[in-house]
This record gives structure tokens, sequence and C-alpha cells, in this order.
């Protein structure tokens, strides 16, 4: 038996179930540049206040610092891609997950300004809200990508 098409008369192709997996993009430019503009200006102040305050080689506190500001910036990952995957807002852990990141990291600069001299800058307050603005626009890519999803 022959399927038509409704519009032409032509023999029409069978449909295939679904075979692949679905692809997962994330492709939220303002989410994206957003997180990782936040990550580094973290690492930059995280490593001045480091260097400055608790008196570390410069090397090691931009090692260090480098290193959580990747981890907070992948912390963002999960949920977004838990939010493309449903197709809406994912809450839950990844979502936990990303805003506890966010707020480790905003801990650590407070303390490591705080701790010792007891002296707070200017330096340490940017420091602590990009910290934040990390899973702030963690969730400007997961609202983007649920969109997309």
């Amino acid at each position: 038996m022959t399927e038509f098409s409704s519009d032409s008369g032509t023999p029409a192709s069978r449909v295939a179930p679904w075979e692949s997996a679905e692809e997962i993009t994330l492709n939220n430019p303002v989410g994206i540049i957003g997180t990782l503009l936040s990550a580094f200006a973290f690492a930059c102040l995280f490593t001045y206040v480091l260097a400055h305050y608790r008196s570390w080689d410069g090397i090691v506190a931009f090692a260090l610092a480098i290193l959580l500001a990747v981890l907070g910036a992948l912390a963002v990952v999960p949920h977004a891609a838990a939010s493309a995957a449903a197709g809406r807002r994912a809450g839950g852990w990844p979502q936990t997950f990303m805003w506890g990141a966010g707020t480790v990291l905003a801990g650590l600069v407070l303390s490591a300004a705080l701790l010792g001299n007891a002296s707070f800058s200017m330096s340490a307050l940017i420091g602590t809200v990009t910290a934040l603005a990390i899973p702030c626009f963690g969730e400007v890519l997961a609202a983007g990508a649920a969109a997309d999803g």
C-alpha cells in the first residue's frame, strides 16, 4: 500500500522514528559572554585580593583564582543543559549547585579580604558582586536554553 500526500498526489515518504539523540545547544550569547566575563573579572579581582591582602605570590594567587573562576563558570553548565533538555526552566539540584558555587566564591572573596587585618576594599566588594553575577548570567543562559529547547 502506497501512501499519498494530500497536496500533490505523489507518494509520500515514510516517517521514520526518531533515531538520533537530541543535541543540546546553548545559543544565548548574552548568557555565555556574561558568564565568561564575570568569571574573568572574578579571577582578576580575587587575584588582587589574595596578592594584596593575604600576601600571596602573584602567580599562585592567579592560578588559584583562574581555577576557581573556571569551576564557577562550569557550575552554570548543568543548570543550562537541564533547562535546554527539559524545554523549560529546570530547578532542583543543578540550580542549587550553580547558586551554591557562586555563594562559595563570594564567601571566599569576603573571607580573604576580611580575615587578618579586617580591611574591606572596593576590589573585595566588586569581587563579591562578580562572584554572584556568574550564577545570575547562568540564569539568563538557562532561560535562553529553555526557549531554544
